[in-house]
Formats: structure tokens, sequence, C-alpha cells
């Protein structure tokens, strides 16, 4: 944080992008920019350059993120959409990182054509007209869709609003395509935390609507400014229920509202705190998971809803288990993945997830199979600790803060996707 910053003074944390055709030459001097500027003004806080623009959150003084935006906005063609909230003088951040990266936001589109959102986009209201719209249109005409990660809709969401099921966001396009008989010809509404993710979502949803039916009327709307927008214009949450999940420290934002939408994955208690160290050991998304289950859990592996079905036979650290239990593991995996490909060796159904959860099955047999060779051989050759997922400390030692952009330094593991 800035070393100006007095102790005690309030922050401010700003979230902001731009799609910009930038190309890969000006995105890399805009990044190496970034970087001196920020360094400069004492900010933290991750920002994502790439050819198609930039996006990001800082923090630090009031001054300093004002001559941030300022210089941003100079480097730039048009108007940069920013939000602001206050914060404590607490970094929220350990540091600031400036990244180059091939997408702002990591949909892995394949497309012959690349998205153009400022052409393909759906239709921007601004979050009244967005609250309206909600209450006026008809339920059975009406398709809100909430285009953020399950672990975000967990804790806070519209009104009736569909989670497609996603772990990241390149799991669009899948819910896409096999929605699009029910979304056509009804009035779809997307929303996001700050609008980012809606500008590419929508854009590949209207080029699907119109390639299966050209003449089909299906208005595509987003939420402009996200939900932190609209929790501006309407502090005590409207139709939003629960808490804005936000990627830095603070983890959410609530509304006057105070309501806890979120529920224990594994007793259903009322709770809407995650933990770094509660993720899923297969993915490691993370997994809403109480303190007093936690306490209780014999091994510490959870799992998301994509991958609930593995548990009991799928676990991350293999280490703990005696024979017979890698042997039950074993057996259980392979039938598994039997389960996916077909018992005569049938590829099902070809899709990418079906692929990668076929790769994922694969892997953690050969690793059982494996620590059984071992135990046969030596017994007593086991690691009974409980461990961190995400950072695979012991858990005893392990603060919670090594998910993403909660991550300390100490901890050793990669960043979490920025989406």
């Amino acid at each position: 944080m800035a070393d100006d910053t007095p102790a005690g003074e309030a922050t401010v944390v700003v979230l902001f992008y731009r799609y910009e055709n930038l190309g890969s030459e000006r995105a890399a001097t805009l990044a190496a920019e970034q970087h001196r500027l920020g360094q400069e003004l004492g900010l933290v806080g991750r920002v994502l350059v790439a050819p198609e623009g930039i996006n990001g959150t800082v923090q630090g003084s009031a001054a300093a993120v004002k001559a941030y935006e300022a210089a941003v906005e100079a480097a730039l063609t048009g108007a940069v959409d920013w939000k602001s909230s206050s914060a404590s003088s607490e970094a929220l951040f350990p540091d600031l990182a400036v990244k180059e990266v091939a997408e702002l936001v990591g949909f892995g589109l394949q497309e012959a054509t690349p998205l153009d959102v400022s052409t393909e986009g759906g239709i921007h209201l601004p979050p009244s007209e967005f609250h309206s719209r909600l209450l006026e249109t008809p339920p059975d005409e009406l398709r809100i869709i909430d285009v953020r990660n399950t672990f975000e809709y967990e804790v806070g969401h519209f009104d009736g609003a569909v989670d497609p099921g996603m772990t990241h966001t390149a799991q669009w396009p899948r819910f896409v395509n096999n929605n699009l008989e029910d979304l056509k010809g009804r009035t779809v509404m997307l929303y996001c935390t700050g609008g980012i993710r809606c500008e590419k979502a929508s854009a590949y949803l209207r080029r699907r609507l119109k390639e299966v039916d050209a003449e089909a009327a299906t208005p595509v709307f987003q939420l402009e400014g996200g939900i932190h927008r609209y929790l501006e214009a309407f502090p005590s949450g409207g139709s939003f229920k629960g808490a804005n999940f936000v990627f830095d420290k603070r983890q959410k934002m609530r509304s006057a509202d105070g309501t806890v939408v979120g529920r224990c994955s594994e007793c259903a208690c009322p709770w809407d705190t995650h933990h770094g160290g509660r993720v899923c050991c297969v993915c490691r998304a993370l997994v809403l998971v109480c303190d007093s289950c936690d306490s209780a859990s014999e091994h510490g592996e959870y799992y998301c809803a994509e991958h609930v079905g593995l548990r009991g036979f799928y676990f991350h650290f293999v280490d703990r288990f005696g024979g017979p239990e890698l042997e039950k593991q074993a057996s259980a995996l392979q039938a598994s993945l039997d389960a996916e490909t077909g018992s005569k060796g049938k590829t099902g159904s070809g899709t990418g997830m079906s692929k990668n959860r076929r790769n994922t099955l694969r892997k953690k047999l050969a690793q059982v199979q494996e620590r059984l060779k071992i135990i046969l051989e030596e017994p007593t050759a086991l690691d009974p600790q409980r461990r961190c997922r995400a950072c695979e400390r012991p858990y005893v030692e392990c603060p919670g803060a090594c998910w993403g952009f909660w991550r300390e330094e100490s901890c050793n593991m990669a960043a979490a996707p920025m989406s």
C-alpha cells in the first residue's frame, strides 16, 4: 500500500474495465506502463491487459486512485467504466500485479470471426431499468442468468436467477448451447459483478441465437455496471438477495438487507463465508463449509456441485490411506471412468467437459494405483495429517489466505482465475 497513506485512513478501491482494440504491441506497452504507474502511486491490486482491452481492481489513497484513473483514461481512446468503494487502510491485495493475457475474461472461445462486444453485445440497462423490467416481465417470458461462477452465485443472486453451474467462464458456451431452445423467444437478462463478463457472454449468446433462428425475437439485456452499481442504486438490496462476491480480501459486499442466502454444503445451515482452504478437492473451486462442519471433518476434502458425485472415493491427498481404502478408491474410480467412457470403450458425448472429466479420473486412478504399490511394500508409509488443498501445508498451519487474491506471499500456490 502507498507509504503516504496514514495508518487507519480509509482508502479507495476501484474496479474497472474497457474493451478496446489495442493489438498485441500496444497491449504490451500499456501493461508495462500500468506496472510503472501503479508502483509509483503506491497502489496494490490486480490488472489484466489484453489485445482486446484492460480490466482490473486497484486500491490506494484517494489522491493516488484519482491520478491513476486520469492516466488510464489518457492512455485509451474512450471512457473507462469505473466503480469505486471505500475500504480501511488494510491492503486488500498482497501487492500489485499486472499481467498480459490473451483474453480479459477467459471464455476460451474458438470463433472463426472474433466477437465484437461493441456491435454484438447485449443492450445495457441501468439499474433502475433493469429492476423495473425484472418486476414487469411475466416469469414465463423471462430468463435472468447469472454469468458468474457458482461459488459467487451461492452467496448472493437476483430472485429467480439461473445458475449456469460454472466453475470458470470457459463453461459459458456449453451452457448456452445446451439451453438455446429454452432461451429462444424469451426476454433474457444477464448480470455479473461489474459488467465485464456480460459484455462477451451476451455477444456470444446473441450470435448463437441468430444462428439457430435468425427471425426469433430474443432481446438480450445486461445489467450496466453489474451488481456493484445495482446495489449503489438499491442500498437495501432490491431484487438482489445476499452478498456480492468480490475477488479481494473483503470476499463480499452486503446490502443493508443483510440476508444470508448461502448454505453450508455439508449441513445446509445459513453460511456465506468462504475460506481459502475449503475448496473442491478436484478443481479448487471455493466451497461453502461452516466452521462446525470443517472442525468435524476427518479428511477436510470437499466437493463443488459439479464434482459432488465423486465424494467418498476421489481424494486429493491419498498418502493418508492404507491398502484396503486405496483398493476401494481404485475400484470406484474405475467404475466412474467406465460410466464416462462406456464399458466397451465408447467415448460418450465427446464434449470438452467429458474429456476433462475422463482425464481427471484417469490421472487419479493412476495415482491411487501407484500409491497402492508403495503401501504393499511399506504398509506404514502413511501421512495421516490433514493438509490444505489450496497451499498443501498442514491445515493447522494454514491461515486460509491461500486462494486467488486472498493469497499471502507465504502461501505456495498459483493464483485462481480472475473471472
